[in-house]
């Protein structure tokens, strides 16, 4: 067998990987960074810092200099025993607990729709046993929406009313109607967002097929899961972290950083012992607001991860990407491919086929020519 020539592109970007990725300076990124977040705060900081210090050199008579410069030794001295790091950095891991729970907490429908295509049905019934399937489903991503609507600013502010919810093809008006308007905002007892997986586990238990298959009991166990899982991240909502403690880290943090503003000043130089290093602008003061108050933004940006930030769930794009792929799942409308001997046929130590560079022009920044090596190729009874 001939080795195999493929083209293939010779540079990997990084829209290419999911996750994160190292290729560019992380510093230098925008999106979701720091300077995007804290720019503004800190231009306002860095400026009332430098008129403060203005006005202590050049606007105050001598005397009220020496009664401040003893202001700004004790301020200094006491907001050094700030505990700080330990407030910031207990709040900060709790919030960044609670967010990545709150993903997998998220279920997917895929394991109901390959339970339910695994049910085999009655000769000449498959289109009724298709709308079967189809109908699960589809109440399952309707409990979906529903219930992380009720988390999500993104969603609230797509689907206001149940007439939108409606157009999207996931619930008919007859639906709607049982279901309600669906407008509460009360933690409990105020929404229907469970009823969709009420009608799918008795329709699943008024189906012959699928009530006498064997895979049954895992179906009806996987929308139990399912719905446990949209109760979890519906939790996360009814019980956020208690204000008072969010109160003593916000307080904390400007507290330190107002003191700041006074303690961080440099004394006027007035007799030996008083030398200082005069910097005009704050470089180490700078370096401290952006770790603490970044520290204090992420637990901000991460607090609620349905809302519009940067960081936040791409809630859309995961709802999307369950409608499809679980439609396609319980639609048998697609035969799999033909079975056939694999290229690992008889080989007593397999390995997967290695990649090596092969010729090709230098001058071509966009693809390379690949070769394709492997000691099986002689043994693929593929061919």
């Amino acid at each position: 067998m001939k080795p195999t020539i493929i083209k293939s592109k010779r540079k990997v970007t990084p829209e290419q990987i999911l996750g994160e990725t190292r290729t560019a300076l992380i510093l230098n990124r925008w999106s979701s960074s720091i300077w995007k977040l804290l720019w503004k705060d800190l231009l306002v900081y860095t400026i009332l810092y430098l008129i403060i210090g203005l006005v202590y050199r050049f606007a105050l008579p001598e005397e009220y200099q020496i009664h401040l410069e003893s202001f700004i030794k004790y301020c200094h001295t006491q907001n050094a025993g700030l505990p700080l790091t330990f407030l910031l950095g207990f709040y900060v891991s709790l919030v960044v607990s609670r967010w990545w729970s709150q993903y997998c907490s998220l279920p997917w429908p895929d394991t109901i729709a390959t339970f339910l295509r695994a049910v085999k049905m009655k000769e000449g019934g498959e289109e009724e046993a298709r709308i079967t399937r189809r109908t699960i489903v589809r109440y399952c991503l309707l409990a979906y929406l529903l219930c992380v609507r009720r988390l999500s600013i993104k969603l609230r502010k797509k689907f206001p009313t149940m007439r939108e919810v409606i157009q999207t093809g996931l619930v008919t008006e007859a639906e709607a109607e049982r279901i309600g308007e669906e407008d509460s905002v009360r933690q409990h007892g105020g929404s229907n967002w469970w009823m969709p997986l009420l009608w799918s586990t008795e329709i699943a238990e008024n189906d012959v097929n699928i009530s006498s298959a064997p895979v049954y009991g895992f179906i009806q166990m996987n929308i139990a899961g399912y719905r446990q899982k949209l109760t979890d991240v519906l939790t996360y909502g009814h019980v956020p972290i208690p204000l008072v403690y969010s109160q003593v880290v916000h307080l904390a943090v400007y507290f330190y950083f107002g003191v700041s503003l006074i303690s961080e000043q440099w004394i006027i130089w007035r007799k030996d012992g008083d030398e200082v290093v005069y910097l005009y602008y704050p470089f180490f003061m700078t370096m401290k607001f952006l770790f603490y108050f970044g520290w204090l933004r992420v637990a901000e940006t991460l607090y609620n991860p349905f809302g519009e930030d940067d960081d936040d769930f791409a809630i859309e794009e995961l709802i999307n990407r369950h409608v499809k792929v679980a439609m396609k799942i319980v639609d048998k409308t697609e035969a799999p491919p033909a079975m056939q001997k694999d290229a690992f046929w008889d080989i007593t130590n397999p390995q997967l086929m290695g990649l090596k560079d092969y010729d090709h022009d230098e001058n071509d920044e966009n693809d390379a020519t690949l070769q394709l090596i492997t000691s099986q190729e002689k043994f693929d009874p593929r061919n």
